[in-house]
């Protein structure tokens, strides 16, 4: 029996327990059992979106489940900033500062792909406003310092080499060769070529790999609406959507070593606490399995690990900073080609009127740059780019503290984060599917591994791929329960 013929059969379908709230509560007390009986626990290591939706899924199964969290917040890289407590690290200061905006600011993902993807499915489902970014904002691209449309930059040929390379990428064949090698672009070109093609997968364009990228994208079945969230932070969202299992969270317990050696499974956590369980599912960033984050006895499976070394993962920052005055364009989207941020999106765009607040998104050799400065020389870095782009107006208008005299900024450096340590993981160029489908390989009917690095489905890196990884784990591992062979 294949998987879709499982999940059928358990009444899950596809995104099923994602989009039917009423389904995921546990057995009452009338009930005649648990629809998949297991006398065991099932341990989830992490409460980012695929391990949150992973316990739903298996807690409306009844299977008894708990999931082990290393920080003190829920979401994994879903964060707003809303919800930051930690003032210094963020703004800078003791307190937080009043950005002068009416709409949710991200530090992480700050929009989804796929109006019909999970995510999208799941936010039209509690009816929360939405808006397609194409619908509202116009993208506008850096050449020769000067930000202009694509209407503007027509005649350009090294404008128009990129935007052909970056809409025919899904059909690429050309074998084991890094995007920027595929490409075969000008040095000038390249800079624009490494904010469409590098900088938005999570790297640099001589970094990821082509060939599974290509793979990736062909694979992808939702439609390509690039969609924002008008008024809901996608933490809150998160968080509201998962209320049932927040219960069975254990804030603050990073886990240090997994024995999976005998019939039960010892969870040591960092605090010197053992936990039990009879299947473990891993669904920490790929940075922290490769950097040896956690130890597993016996070893990882050489299967495992090979197809591991086969991804990489970048340095990754976020940094907002608002302005007294939108010189970039009330109507603009985002901006591509900068090369200390090579993608910026005018946050407020079809949100506010007051759409003054840039949100820059930063990956690979520039945010490992920007991350070993300090925060007064990363805003400052950032400005100095703005001011060549936009005649010194940057400086000009950015918004200040009155008391302290601080620009208005928050920074979210990914890269120090302890338990996350960079951004979503990328392909190298020699990777295959095969690489992707071998991370997630279970170990011994015991270990298993969830995630966005395991999508298979077309959406590593991104929301959709986390919850998708969920639902093809929560099914292997009821396949195991029934004694069903994958």
């Amino acid at each position: 029996m294949n998987r879709r013929n499982v999940l059928k059969s358990l009444g899950l379908g596809l995104s099923a327990g994602w989009m039917m709230p009423s389904l995921l509560t546990s057995c009452k007390k009338d009930d005649p059992g648990p629809e998949v009986p297991f006398e065991g626990k099932v341990a989830i290591i992490g409460a980012g979106a695929a391990g949150m939706y992973a316990a739903d899924i298996l807690k409306a199964k009844g299977i008894e489940v708990y999931i082990l969290e290393a920080s003190g917040e829920m979401g994994g890289r879903i964060r707003s900033l809303r919800n930051q407590t930690n003032y210094q690290e963020i703004y800078g200061q003791d307190k937080p500062f009043e950005f002068g905006v009416d709409f949710p600011i991200e530090l992480g993902a700050e929009l989804f792909y796929g109006s019909d993807s999970i995510w999208g499915k799941s936010v039209r489902n509690y009816n929360l406003p939405t808006q397609e970014l194409a619908a509202v904002g116009v993208d506008r691209y850096v050449l020769d310092n000067m930000a202009k449309t694509a209407a503007d930059f027509a005649g350009d040929g090294d404008f128009s080499a990129v935007q052909n390379f970056v809409n025919t990428l899904p059909d690429y064949t050309g074998g084991a060769q890094t995007v920027q090698q595929a490409a075969g672009l000008s040095s000038r070109a390249n800079k624009l070529l490494n904010a469409q093609a590098g900088n938005r997968y999570s790297s640099n364009s001589d970094t990821i790999g082509a060939q599974l990228l290509a793979e990736d994208l062909k694979a992808s079945a939702h439609d390509n609406k690039w969609i924002m969230m008008k008024a809901n932070p996608m933490q809150d969202f998160l968080l509201s959507r998962f209320s049932a299992i927040t219960d069975l969270i254990q804030l603050n317990t990073p886990v240090s070593s997994i024995n999976y050696s005998g019939d039960v499974i010892s969870i040591m956590d960092k605090n010197g606490v053992e936990h039990e369980a009879q299947k473990v599912i891993v669904t920490v960033p790929l940075s922290i399995l490769k950097t040896g984050g956690i130890s597993f006895s016996p070893g990882l499976s050489g299967v495992n690990t090979s197809a591991m070394n086969q991804f990489g993962v970048a340095s990754a920052i976020r940094v907002v900073i608002d302005f007294k005055k939108n010189f970039w364009g009330d109507n603009s989207g985002y901006i591509w080609g900068g090369t200390t941020a090579p993608q910026f999106l005018n946050s407020g765009v079809g949100r506010s009127a007051f759409s003054r607040t840039l949100s820059f998104t930063i990956y690979g050799t520039a945010a490992a740059a920007l991350s070993g400065m300090t925060r007064d020389q990363q805003i400052a870095a950032i400005l100095a780019e703005l001011d060549q782009i936009y005649a010194g107006q940057a400086t000009q208008f950015v918004r200040r503290d009155l008391t302290s005299n601080n620009i208005i900024s928050a920074v979210k450096d990914w890269t120090k984060e302890e338990y996350i340590k960079g951004g979503n993981s990328y392909p190298l160029a020699s990777a295959t599917m095969a690489d992707r489908e071998n991370i997630s390989k279970p170990i011994d009917d015991k270990i298993y591994f969830a995630g966005e690095a395991t999508d298979v489905s077309g959406d590593a890196g991104t929301i959709n791929g986390a919850l998708a990884s969920a639902e093809r784990v929560t099914t292997e591992v009821i396949e195991s329960i029934l004694g069903i062979t994958i």
